[in-house]
C-alpha cells in the first residue's frame, strides 16, 4: 500500500480502486500501518503454536517492529519522496532479517 500511494492521482484519474485511490494516500498509510502492526502482533504469536522459537526469535520480531515503524516514519501523505527506500530498503531488511533470526534461533535451540 505504502509504495502504491505514489500512483494515487493516476489512479484516481483512471478510475482504478486502489486503496489509496479508495481511502487516499493519508488512509493507506493508516491501513499499511494497521497491517504492519497486525503482522507483528501475529509474528510474536508463532511461538504459541511452535515451541521451536525463543528468546533470539522475540528478539527479532521485535527489531522488526522498530524497522516497520521507521518505514511509516519515512513516508508521509504530504511526502512521497522517501517511498523507495522505506519500500525496497527497510522491507528487504525486514524479509532477510527474519529468516536470520529464525534460522539463528533454530540452530542454537536444536
Amino acid at each position: 500500500m505504502i509504495y502504491a500511494c505514489q500512483d494515487f492521482e493516476f489512479d484516481v484519474k483512471m478510475r482504478l480502486r486502489s486503496v489509496p485511490a479508495r481511502f487516499g494516500v493519508a488512509g493507506a498509510l493508516r491501513l499499511a500501518a494497521a497491517c504492519h502492526f497486525g503482522t507483528v502482533v501475529l509474528l510474536f504469536l508463532v511461538p504459541t503454536v511452535y515451541d521451536g522459537f525463543g528468546w533470539i526469535y522475540l528478539a527479532g520480531v521485535a527489531a522488526i517492529g522498530l524497522l516497520l515503524a521507521y518505514e511509516h516514519l519515512l513516508v508521509r501523505p504530504d511526502d512521497l519522496s522517501r517511498v523507495n527506500r522505506a519500500f525496497f530498503h527497510v522491507n528487504a531488511v525486514v524479509s532477510l532479517g527474519l529468516l536470520a533470526v529464525g534460522v539463528v534461533d533454530l540452530m542454537v535451540r536444536g
